[in-house]
């Protein structure tokens, strides 16, 4: 009898996935708090920018580990659904990716361009130097990509936040309307349990 398949993400994918929605929500915030908001304002931080800057690049790392191990480890199946359903999994789940790696890439890029250190939280300075191509560049070739650049950035930014709403609807939809376990194999053994009372109780 070949062995059942599993039903739940193992503990790594689940730890990176909660660990960069955490981080992915902060640097929003920070992003928000420097670009909308003047110094004195209660949602202004001083630190906003740079916490932004480091945040974002601890998101492009940890997001590159986790479309890594994406390839290496096979997800659990989705459960009975249509097409459709399934179609617009699959592609909100790459459209995430996208996100995840491109906003902080162009965000790396627009630093790179204003040859700007970064410091990860004040640790490792020189971990994330510019991007050696950029360095040779003249002024006025910077400042031409950089006028490209931090525009995409900030559509990629705002575009992925949407996908991240609807991908929290959808993961809300599944739990409470279609009662299956979209959303529970990305949670705690205890909070699968409750999940599966769930879907028993609705059968």
């Amino acid at each position: 009898m070949p062995p059942s398949p599993r039903t739940r993400y193992d503990s790594v994918a689940m730890a990176l996935h909660w660990v960069i929605a955490l981080l992915i929500m902060l640097d929003f915030a920070f992003a928000l708090s420097f670009s909308r908001f003047d110094p004195g304002d209660a949602l202004y931080l001083p630190s906003a920018y740079d916490l932004h800057m480091a945040t974002g690049l601890c998101i492009l790392l940890l997001s590159l580990a986790r479309l890594a191990w994406r390839l290496m480890h096979r997800p659990p199946p989705l459960p009975v659904m249509g097409n459709g359903l399934r179609w617009i999994a699959h592609t909100s789940h790459v459209l995430l990716y996208l996100f995840m790696i491109g906003a902080p890439l162009t965000g790396w890029l627009v630093l790179s361009l204003r040859h700007q250190a970064t410091s990860v939280f004040g640790l490792f300075r020189w971990a994330w130097p510019t991007v050696p191509a950029i360095a040779h560049m003249s002024h006025a070739e910077r400042q031409l990509w950089h006028d490209q650049f931090l525009p995409l950035h900030i559509r990629l930014s705002y575009a992925g936040m949407s996908l991240v709403t609807l991908h929290i609807a959808a993961a809300l939809y599944h739990y409470f309307v279609r009662r299956d376990d979209v959303l529970t194999r990305m949670l705690p053994r205890n909070s699968h349990r409750l999940g599966e009372g769930r879907t028993m109780h609705s059968t």
